[in-house]
């Protein structure tokens, strides 16, 4: 029991350095750097959002991005004074406003995501496609199993 625990412990320590690392403040300025993109990592979580979803409410951003409403409003004023993206009223709900990249930002996002597989690819150079499948299929069933409501059963996965 001992071992596991140890284990678990490893694992946890293993993904939140993994988290600081891929979205810490270096890692973004050197996307940022090599994308050419000057945007707060706010500002590209909302971009990526609306490029993966096309058009949406502000509120649908906060969801998606899991950004605080009061945050992503700013950041749309600042992405929309910046030429990025664009507000306009919902037809549907006059309360709401539904946002859009414009060329410039679907540009921007493009040369971020680039920069972004670029240090991916650099990064798993030493790999062989095998490793990198079951890598993908191990990180694919973490990721579920943290997305699973806590209480809820875990899915044997037969191993």
């Amino acid at each position: 029991m001992a071992r596991r625990r140890d284990d678990l412990r490893r694992v946890e320590q293993a993904i939140t350095r993994m988290g600081r690392i891929g979205n810490g403040r270096e890692a973004a300025r050197i996307r940022a750097e090599r994308s050419g993109v000057r945007i707060s990592r706010p500002g590209i979580a909302i971009l990526a959002a609306v490029h993966a979803r096309g058009p949406l409410r502000v509120t649908d951003i906060a969801r998606q991005t899991g950004l605080e409403p009061p945050l992503v409003s700013r950041e749309i004023r600042r992405l929309v004074e910046d030429g990025y993206v664009a507000r306009r009223g919902d037809r549907s709900d006059g309360r709401a406003a539904i946002v859009t990249l414009t060329p410039a930002g679907t540009a921007a996002f493009g040369a971020y995501r680039s920069a972004t597989d670029d240090i991916v690819t650099e990064t798993f150079a030493g790999w062989t496609s095998a490793e990198l499948r079951e890598l993908a299929g191990a990180l694919e069933r973490v990721v579920d199993d943290f997305a699973r409501a806590p209480g809820t059963p875990a899915v044997n996965h037969g191993t």
